[in-house]
């Protein structure tokens, strides 16, 4: 009986006799706070520019030869033929464009007692103001302001003159349709706004593959659109279409398309501003990160004086913004404790580390009772030094290929990114339920060029 008594005692005092420990610390809820919403918006500027020779251009190919003809002698005495002299000339002045129309005219003139014919040179002057509605249609309205003659017709019967400012009354009256039309439809065809503008916000709304090495996706996410106030430069009519967005570069599978919203209507702004940050959103899996943290610490073992343990198993999710690391142990304690850590990123490493890990306040209360030689410390700091994830794709190599692409790279036919990146740095890490995620902002600018707008 005292040899049973004395073995019993003696087991109770020695860790290599004890009964391991079976009971644990509860386990710490698992729940995630929702990041709050990025409520800064970027811009993409679309520089639009209309070349005044390309308009003149287009203005003359499609104005040519007879612009109007009067063929009824009897209703005034008068038959004129009217035709383009020479080339149009185009000029800008505000919100007008100016333009000088050269006509060569042939007149027939019932004198009374027979019919003359007589030749002359008009030169008429126009202007079209134009204003951008709110659908994005470039409203026209071209008038005649005045006229000049260049050669006035002169009949050779003596005593006979021809009624000058009547005929030019008749050319401006007459000509103004075909003119005017002619005009307004080509300003239309070089510069078929709403168009351009609809394709390029339902272009920016696509997922972009801005970087095939490591499946990165640029999302523009376009929110808002406007325009500058149309200036003259030189010959050239310029403006900034300006686009707001909420950028967003993933990593991994093709983003989900946004739900399309339709073209916003046209309003003015000041001066669009330029600056642009792209948001890269780096995840880690959980699963990847539990494979990376039991790679370095699975199956080992951690001593403190004659007392050991083995790390069997790891499991990491989130509470807020603290990681947890649920690690469970066998040897002289069989069970599982709590770590709790906030994940940073290490810009040096390329890894999101755990800063400051230690025991959740339950762990610490259980262990005080029941296995104080736990806290002493070596177990937690290896854990520490050991929860360290790689990313996926090396941020820097990420900032360089994407400079790459966005030199020129082609969303859709006539549409292309030009811009330059210039800055990354980090903006948060959080933990979201499938994954530890770290935001890194690209800092830089970007426009839209279109050909037909530019």
């Amino acid at each position: 009986m005292k040899r049973s008594l004395l073995f019993i005692t003696t087991c109770l005092g020695l860790t290599t006799c004890k009964t391991p420990l079976t009971q644990q610390p509860p386990k710490p809820a698992e729940q995630y706070t929702v990041p709050p919403v990025e409520n800064k918006t970027s811009t993409v500027n679309i520089p639009v520019r209309i070349a005044l020779p390309e308009l003149e251009k287009s203005l003359n190919a499609q104005l040519t030869g007879l612009l109007y003809e009067d063929k009824d002698l009897k209703d005034d005495q008068l038959m004129i033929r009217a035709e383009k002299r020479e080339d149009i000339q185009l000029s800008v002045s505000g919100q007008n464009i100016h333009y000088r129309v050269p006509l060569k005219l042939w007149i027939r003139y019932d004198v009374g007692v027979t019919n003359v014919e007589a030749n002359g040179d008009l030169a008429l002057k126009l202007k079209t103001a134009y204003q951008i509605k709110e659908d994005w249609t470039v409203q026209t309205t071209t008038e005649i302001e005045n006229y000049e003659w260049l050669q006035t017709p002169k009949l050779k019967l003596v005593g006979m003159n021809l009624p000058v400012g009547f005929i030019a009354d008749m050319v401006l009256k007459n000509s103004k349709k075909t003119i005017t039309k002619g005009i307004d439809e080509a300003l239309g065809n070089q510069f078929n706004l709403r168009e351009q503008v609809k394709k390029v916000w339902e272009q920016l709304s696509d997922p972009q593959l801005i970087a095939k090495e490591y499946d990165t996706w640029l999302l523009v996410n376009p929110q808002n659109i406007g325009m500058t106030t149309l200036v003259t430069r030189g010959d050239t009519i310029a403006g900034t279409i300006f686009v707001e967005t909420r950028p967003k570069v993933s990593i991994g599978e093709k983003p989900n398309r946004p739900n399309a919203t339709p073209l916003p209507p046209f309003r003015y702004t000041g001066t669009a501003q330029e600056d642009f940050n792209l948001f890269v959103s780096t995840d880690v899996p959980y699963p990847e990160a539990e494979r990376l943290a039991k790679s370095q610490l699975a199956g080992q073992t951690f001593t403190e004086g004659k007392r050991a343990v083995k790390v069997e198993d790891i499991q990491l999710y989130g509470q807020g913004n603290q990681l947890i690391v649920n690690t469970k142990l066998s040897g002289s304690y069989n069970g599982n404790i709590y770590f709790t850590g906030k994940p940073i990123y290490n810009p040096t490493k390329n890894t999101i580390d755990i800063k400051d890990l230690n025991f959740t306040l339950e762990t610490r209360n259980f262990l005080v009772k029941s296995a104080a030689w736990l806290l002493k410390g070596t177990l937690r700091r290896k854990i520490e030094e050991n929860m360290a994830f790689l990313l996926d794709a090396n941020l820097k190599d990420l900032k360089s290929q994407l400079q790459t692409q966005l030199s020129n790279y082609k969303i859709a036919n006539s549409i292309f990114f030009t811009g330059q990146l210039n800055e990354l740095s980090l903006q948060d890490a959080f933990l979201t339920p499938q994954s530890i995620r770290v935001e890194v902002a690209l800092k830089g600018r970007l426009n839209v060029q279109v050909n037909g707008l530019n």
